[in-house]
């Protein structure tokens, strides 16, 4: 869990581009939580604020020093954790 710390998924498993992304994480062996929008309005309403619109999947990565980053579309964010985290 240590290698994903700060990340987090925003989105909800019945959405197909969710779960690409969520595929993908589990093909690469990762442990990334899923805030689900669908059953919990407080992560819809953080990416809304963040983004100025709800749709999903939204990656937010914190770094270290606590500055937060929102990666939407489910193409980049695959492309972020094939960088990151492929072989």
């Amino acid at each position: 869990m240590e290698k994903t710390a700060g990340l987090s998924l925003y989105g909800f498993p019945s959405c197909p581009y969710c779960r690409r992304v969520l595929g993908l994480i589990d093909s690469l062996g990762l442990e990334i939580p899923l805030r689900n929008t669908m059953t919990d309005g407080a992560y819809q309403s953080e990416i809304v604020n963040a983004l100025g619109r709800g749709t999903v999947p939204v990656l937010r990565i914190e770094n270290k020093s606590g500055k937060v980053q929102w990666l939407p579309e489910s193409a980049d964010i695959m492309e972020y954790l094939e960088e990151r985290f492929g072989a």
